[in-house]
Order: structure tokens, then C-alpha cells, then sequence
């Protein structure tokens, strides 16, 4: 009886330290995102060439991180979109007062399906080839986002916007590690305009992500997206 004993207390004993271990292994921060995100197809109907930006301004208890992200495409279908672009992401931190610098080549495969209840579902597929001037090496990671947004009617201006993106490296370096990278997960509120290529994402982003001490941030996200289409394409010849 007193070996059972024994054996329940050191158990719960080691369950304890562990969750102590993994709590203290966790760095937990509130941050505020802000984005902007605009696309142009230049003809009216697929196919037709298209424009991509995005812009971020991130405020952690860390630093600040910026994001300045271009790039081209060409819409194949109303459903399917191909991208590559670069992007540069220059970070601040506090604690140094130093600049980072990332740069990334990116390609991306977009696919859309608008349904007739007010449904939206993306797939973006994105992939990175990533290099930084605080350490050697090309990193390539992968990332996977899926969105799901819900509109009740077209006079409702408020809709539901949910999106969850998984990153995973797929080629190490010194500064980026292999594997399981981290997870951001979004819920919150689409507000549409009376003009529809724009609308407003408000909502909480819950961003995971794995390193030796893991970290998660609690953030207030907010985005703005803007979309042009051009007009029908030209004919050419008689």
C-alpha cells in the first residue's frame, strides 16, 4: 500500500515539474497587427494578368516588424490565381536597437470558391525562399492558409471571417529551423463597404510559434483589403 503511495506521489510529483517546465517554456505577449492588402486584375474576365500588395506594421513587446510585399500573377480562372513576388521584412528590437533584415523570393497558388449562401472559401498556398543578414544560409518554408468567411445577405454589411495558416520549414539554416514553424489562427468580423472591392478585418489572431521557448501572441488584428478589376481585355486584330 505504502509502495502504491510512493508511486502516485512521485508521478504526480513529475507531472507537476513537467507542466512547470512546460509553462515556463511558454513566452506569452499581446501585439497589435495592422495590414493592408490590395489586388488588381487587369481585364474584367479571366484570363488575365494580375497585381499583388501587402503592407504590415506589427508592434510585439519585443519590437516592431514591418512587411512590404509585392508581386505579379496571372489569373487563369475566376477560381485559380498564380503568384511570385519578393518581400522584404526589416525588424526593430528594443532591446538592441538594431535593424534585421529578411528577404524573401515567394510564389503562391490561390484558389477561390464563392458560394450562395454568403460563403466564401480560400486555399492559398504559399512557398518561401528566405535570406537575412543575421545569419547564413537559404531558408525554404512552406505555408498553408485556409479562410472561411460568412456573409448572411448582401445588405448585411457585417460578416463572419474566420482563417487558420500553418507554416512548416522545409529547408533549414542557422537562423531557421526545419519543421513545424508555427500556427496563426483568426477569428473575427468582416465589415463591407458599399463599395465592394473593399472591406475591414477586425478580430483576435492567436499566433503560436515553435522554438526553444515557444512563444504566443495574443493580437488585436486588424486589415484592410482593396481589389480593382480592370476593364475587358482588348481585341486584337480587324
Amino acid at each position: 500500500m505504502r509502495s502504491n503511495v510512493c508511486v502516485a506521489a512521485c508521478v504526480l510529483a513529475l507531472w507537476g515539474t513537467s507542466a512547470q517546465q512546460a509553462h515556463a517554456q511558454l513566452d506569452q505577449e499581446f501585439a497589435i497587427w495592422a495590414a493592408v492588402f490590395a489586388s488588381a486584375q487587369l481585364f474584367d474576365d479571366a484570363p488575365s494578368p494580375t497585381f499583388w500588395f501587402d503592407a504590415h506594421g506589427r508592434r510585439g513587446d519585443s519590437g516592431t516588424v514591418a512587411i512590404f510585399r509585392p508581386g505579379v500573377g496571372y489569373a487563369f480562372a475566376p477560381w485559380v490565381t498564380l503568384y511570385v513576388g519578393y518581400a522584404w521584412i526589416p525588424e526593430w528590437i528594443d532591446a538592441t536597437g538594431e535593424r534585421r533584415d529578411e528577404h524573401r523570393i515567394w510564389e503562391q497558388l490561390i484558389f477561390d470558391y464563392h458560394g450562395d449562401q454568403g460563403i466564401w472559401v480560400q486555399s492559398r498556398t504559399r512557398f518561401e525562399q528566405r535570406f537575412a543578414n543575421f545569419g547564413t544560409g537559404t531558408a525554404h518554408r512552406f505555408r498553408q492558409l485556409v479562410r472561411l468567411n460568412y456573409r448572411p445577405k448582401e445588405d448585411i454589411p457585417v460578416g463572419i471571417a474566420f482563417w487558420d495558416e500553418v507554416f512548416l520549414g522545409m529547408r533549414a539554416a542557422d537562423w531557421a529551423k526545419r519543421g513545424f514553424d508555427q500556427n496563426r489562427a483568426h477569428l473575427g468580423l468582416a465589415i463591407y463597404s458599399k463599395n465592394k472591392p473593399f472591406r475591414t478585418e477586425v478580430g483576435y489572431l492567436n499566433v503560436y510559434v515553435d522554438r526553444q521557448v515557444n512563444r504566443m501572441s495574443h493580437v488585436l488584428a486588424i486589415a484592410f483589403f482593396l481589389s480593382y478589376t480592370g476593364k475587358k481585355p482588348p481585341k486584337w486584330g480587324r
